[in-house]
């Protein structure tokens, strides 16, 4: 185009849309007044807007858009958004269409919980005259009789029975740093933390209604408590999980040097240490029904609520006792967080998000009554229940910061609510999918995407089974009541031993009860050079084990 046809085209349109600008123009130009009668075809306006889309059409042709994306090597999430971590492919190979194994005879009463870890074992070898440590995969489970029982994941043969408390044991978590202890709570009102290499109970806290969640913080310094009486109790540890070793004979007298056995683990060749000692208080207003960790805060949900609450804990060493004390209570309420400095956040400070697409929208129509963290730490599940109309659960994902409010995903999955039961989830190790239970006796395996991929028969029996349906005692029921995604496979203990970060826990970041930031794996520092099977890499396998109604353990895949 000659610049006397654009000059043209430009004094036609300041003429239509801006007249005082017109004579400068014209006299900067040199070029005559437009004749308003003849107007040029097409105008300025039109063949701007024609180049625009022009543009905008060839920039869109040359894009790719993808719905789904692969897991990570080497469980690198570094690069990774969070909507990218939502939209995580569940490989079309992966099914969950079978039973491998059963175990039956755990209990004569109805199995509450179930978790998988690296448990510690230590013997005095008399050939040797020496202690030896080992780390055994074992299935924990309690039972309405009372009892925690500890089990050969490959046997099925019971290694331990504890009984720490007066009633059913409804949740427990496994101390991260240091697997000997266990922290279990009841339907007594107590909470215990035990010793299991000893089986002894170490310490007792009371509430005055159930508790239903214990969690270890990742790095096992907090302990939290979720109780029926409407508190949540933030215990802080007094003394350490893993003894301080003197690296020479002069950082101790050289007679209170005790040299370790090449085969023993400093974790378990000593007494017993650990303690806490309640840090805070957190009083609300309805039944708390799961916890988190992640990032630094502690992440809770309510009855009756449609808001995840958040506390921000205290640095380990900086002092948690101050701004009230041991003991120190506070009350949280649904604008806690109107006036919170996002980006320091005070300790103890509070904040929340809502789980309503509008955050000010405040109608309740369901309960959040899990929370899982992603393997890589920075994404929560949250699996809803006790919806008002009869609608299905569905997983709600989000980004786990208090600031991240965005809903990235609603998973609709195959369970139907049930208002006795309270629904459970894990997530798969590579974080593509999750397994949750119904009361229906099914494992549902629903990818990030919303397909609904299996939904597997694991509990209960059919009419016709001996013992089992009309005429016969022993009927059992078909609700499934807790399950944990395990890795297994050729190098599966080694990825879990010498994990860091989030995805160290079996149970996909937290303890059985409640969902956790993770933290170093319990094997983390192994007691002796991995043999070379364990230096195999994990090929990605994994399997459920899942515990209900009927009494038995299943291990599906």
């Amino acid at each position: 185009m000659s610049q006397a046809k654009l000059h043209t085209l430009i004094a036609h349109y300041l003429a239509t849309n801006y007249p005082s600008a017109l004579a400068p123009f014209l006299s900067a130009a040199a070029v005559p007044a437009p004749d308003p009668a003849h107007p040029p075809t097409p105008d300025l306006r039109t063949l701007v807007s024609d180049h625009l889309s022009a543009s905008l059409a060839a920039d869109v042709s040359s894009l790719t858009v993808s719905t789904s994306a692969s897991a990570p090597a080497a469980d690198d999430w570094s690069a990774w958004s969070l909507a990218d971590m939502a939209r995580l492919e569940l490989a079309p190979e992966v099914k969950l269409d079978r039973v491998g194994r059963t175990i039956d005879g755990v209990s004569a009463s109805n199995l509450l919980t179930v978790d998988v870890r690296l448990l510690p074992t230590r013997t005095f070898d008399t050939r040797t005259a020496e202690y030896r440590a080992a780390w055994h995969r074992r299935i924990i489970t309690s039972s309405v009789d009372r009892t925690l029982k500890v089990l050969d994941y490959e046997t099925g043969d019971v290694d331990a029975i504890l009984e720490p408390h007066r009633a059913p044991v409804l949740c427990f978590d496994v101390h991260p740093v240091n697997p000997r202890y266990i922290v279990t709570g009841s339907m007594d009102g107590t909470t215990v933390l035990t010793d299991l290499l000893t089986s002894t109970p170490l310490q007792t806290f009371q509430s005055l209604k159930f508790v239903v969640r214990a969690l270890f913080s990742p790095d096992g310094h907090y302990l939290t408590t979720a109780s029926y009486d409407h508190t949540l109790t933030v215990y802080a540890a007094t003394a350490p999980a893993v003894p301080p070793l003197p690296t020479t004979n002069e950082d101790k007298d050289e007679d209170d040097v005790v040299p370790l056995d090449p085969h023993d683990d400093a974790r378990l060749a000593c007494d017993p240490t650990l303690r806490y000692a309640e840090v805070r208080k957190i009083r609300v207003e309805s039944n708390p029904e799961t916890v988190c960790y992640a990032g630094g805060w502690l992440m809770y949900t309510l009855r009756d609520s449609h808001l995840l609450h958040y506390v921000r804990l205290p640095p380990v060493g900086s002092g948690e006792r101050s701004g009230g004390g041991e003991g120190a209570e506070m009350d949280v309420d649904a604008d806690a967080d109107a006036d919170a400095d996002a980006d320091t956040p005070a300790d103890w400070e509070t904040r929340n998000k809502s789980f309503n697409p509008h955050p000010m929208d405040s109608h309740v129509s369901f309960a959040v009554l899990d929370l899982q963290l992603h393997p890589s730490g920075r994404l929560l599940a949250c699996l809803t229940g006790d919806h008002r109309g009869g609608t299905g659960e569905r997983i709600l994902l989000y980004g786990a910061g208090p600031d991240e409010t965005e809903r990235l995903a609603c998973l609709w999955t195959a369970g139907a609510a049930d208002e006795y039961v309270l629904p459970r989830m894990s997530w798969l190790p590579d974080g593509s999918g999750l397994i949750t239970t119904a009361p229906t006796g099914h494992l549902h395996l629903t990818a990030l995407t919303g397909e609904s991929r299996a939904s597997l028969k694991a509990h209960g029996a059919a009419v016709g089974t001996p013992g089992v349906g009309p005429g016969h005692a022993q009927a059992t029921s078909e609700v499934v009541r807790d399950c944990v995604v395990v890795p297994v496979g050729p190098g599966a203990d080694a990825y879990l031993a010498h994990a860091r970060g989030p995805g160290a826990r079996l149970r996909g970041g937290g303890g059985h009860g409640g969902g956790g930031g993770g933290g170093s794996g319990p094997g983390s520092e192994p007691e002796s050079e991995p043999s070379a099977v364990e230096k195999q890499r994990w090929t990605g396998a994994w399997e459920v084990v899942s515990v209900g109604y009927d009494r038995r353990v299943r291990i599906s895949r």
